[in-house]
């Protein structure tokens, strides 16, 4: 009851300063705009009031960190808003000044060590200080050299209070103003609530930095970082330091007898490798994000907001992207349906011939001619136009694409991002017909057949003994009888040819490492037994289709 109340108290301190900042810079004002908005009958003299949109950025910036980061997760989202409060929201800065912090002492508290025990110096002056965190240089015993992220004092019972207070305002605007019921305002802000959530815990930051590091062992091309678990905590993050120049100075690079286009490939390939194999991407892959090594590697660093895909969801996103390459805008659109969290499209012939427009135009355009952001917009604006929301991972997908898209152009604007993304397709493609693969996606089926095949015995059986018991006892209608045998001989041979077809797969995996002549790392006898499988269960699909027709 008491953190409840406690809640609830920090709410109404912070709705009061809500108000105090809102009338400073003219609650009268916001209202008009949105009745304007909420008629559809000014709306060109409201995109042109720039003074406006200045005193809203200037009202954000004083309310504080949650909101800031509100207003740069909406900077994103040109579908949403008018260009001149997009403008304002890209001026949002997260750079605020640094917090006194006794720093000795306070890592001794937090961490329950003595300092000197594991580091050689620390410098209090912090290299970085945002919203939520300000960050240290120090230097361990070993000599290594690490990053220390201290969260703010307070942090995050403020970041909840306006959670909170953020979520009863939106609410309340989707209830009475219909222009924020469309542009579906309530889910954006829960897809950032649960993203800062996430960013405010440093336990989870760890956990990100361990698995990102784990997914690219033994990548040459890349430098993770290291986390230090005994000198880290939920509020204090000690990780390796990396040294290196951000991935967008191409003088830096030059400057280290770097190649920029070579490092541009290397980026581009190991953000493909995020999206596409690890389904664990790096959620605000801006240039600060990502450094160039003096050898050549490339490092994504901060990775307090990262976007995560069920194995369902990846499969998803390898469909859609093999049809967007491929330019299938049917199959695409249809794909676009079981991404979705909510549909309901208008017209799809109208939606499947908007996306083939888009899709004719991105394989005719190298990066220098394609205006990646207005694509992107034209294709939010499809989907808020059709009322379709998709998951949060593909927002933060386009996001990062957007951002990639703008490192691209400054290291080599002549790059095709078509071209790039070929060759994943491919090893997509090889992946999902591997015997691994159809093994390891038909492991149920082929594990249900064996537990039918243990237990048939012991149902014969005791079918048998009813039978010379008298208790078993049969109600046959001839007409009925007769269908029931001729589907069950028509069952019969669709199953043998199932049985027929599996034997030969198993066959097939079981000899796929002989010592004998071989294809792709797998025997010739193998394929000639795989391929007699799947011609075997083509032909039993056929033969089902045409029976059930």
């Amino acid at each position: 009851m008491d953190g409840i109340l406690d809640r609830q108290k920090a709410k109404l301190k912070r709705a009061a300063k809500l108000m105090q900042i809102l009338t400073k810079y003219g609650f009268e004002d916001f209202k008009s705009k949105l009745d304007n908005n909420s008629d559809s009958t000014d709306e060109a003299k409201i995109a042109q009031d720039s003074a406006f949109y200045e005193r809203v950025r200037r009202a954000i910036e004083e309310l504080g960190p949650t909101y800031v980061k509100f207003g740069q997760t909406l900077s994103t989202r040109e579908d949403l808003f008018p260009s001149a409060l997009i403008k304002e929201f890209k001026k949002l800065q997260d750079n605020v000044l640094p917090e006194e912090i006794d720093l000795i002492p306070h890592l001794e508290k937090e961490l329950e060590i003595a300092v000197g025990d594991y580091f050689t110096e620390i410098d209090n002056t912090p290299i970085a200080s945002a919203s939520i965190a300000q960050t240290y240089v120090g230097k361990l015993q070993s000599g290594e050299q690490v990053i220390l992220k201290l969260k703010r004092t307070g942090i995050k019972e403020i970041v909840h209070a306006d959670l909170l207070l953020m979520k009863d305002i939106i609410e309340l605007l989707t209830n009475y103003y219909s222009v924020v019921r469309e542009i579906n305002l309530l889910h954006v802000f829960d897809a950032f609530a649960a993203s800062i959530q996430e960013e405010l815990s440093f336990t989870n930051e760890q956990k990100n930095i361990q698995l990102f590091g784990r997914n690219f062992r033994g990548n040459p091309d890349i430098e993770t970082m290291k986390v230090y678990p005994e000198l880290s905590n939920d509020n204090v993050l000690c990780i390796s330091y990396i040294e290196g120049v951000k991935i967008n100075n191409k003088e830096g690079i030059q400057a280290l007898n770097l190649n920029p286009e070579a490092i541009l490939d290397k980026c581009f390939n190991l953000y493909l490798t995020q999206m596409l194999e690890h389904g664990f991407f790096h959620a605000d892959p801006h240039p600060g994000n990502i450094l160039v090594t003096p050898t050549g590697k490339v490092s994504f660093i901060d990775l307090g907001a990262v976007a995560k895909m069920s194995p369902n969801d990846k499969d998803l996103l390898e469909d859609f992207v093999v049809y967007f390459i491929y330019k299938d805008a049917n199959r695409l659109v249809n794909t676009l349906k079981k991404m979705a969290l909510h549909v309901d499209i208008k017209d799809d012939k109208l939606l499947i011939r908007a996306f083939q427009e888009m899709l004719d135009i991105i394989n005719t355009h190298s990066l220098e001619e394609l205006d990646i952001k207005a694509l992107f917009s034209k294709f939010s604006h499809l989907l808020n136009e059709n009322n379709i929301i998709m998951p949060e991972h593909i927002y933060l997908l386009v996001k990062g694409i957007v951002l990639m898209e703008g490192i691209g152009r400054e290291l080599s604007p002549q790059i095709n991002i078509v071209d790039k993304v070929k060759p994943y397709i491919t090893k997509i493609a090889t992946q999902r017909i591997s015997p691994e693969k159809l093994l390891e996606d038909n492991v149920g089926t082929l594990w249900e057949m064996r537990r039918m095949l243990h237990s048939a015995p012991q149902s014969f059986t005791s079918i048998i003994d009813k039978f010379n018991q008298g208790e078993f006892k049969v109600s046959v209608n001839y007409r009925e009888f007769e269908r029931f045998r001729s589907q069950e001989l028509r069952n019969n041979s669709l199953n043998r040819m199932l049985v027929i077809s599996a034997v030969l797969f198993l066959g097939g995996c079981l000899l796929a490492n002989v010592e004998q002549v071989n294809y792709q790392g797998i025997s010739v006898i193998s394929w000639i037994l795989f391929a007699f499988s799947f011609a075997i269960f083509i032909k039993m699909m056929l033969k089902k289709y045409k029976l059930n027709n």
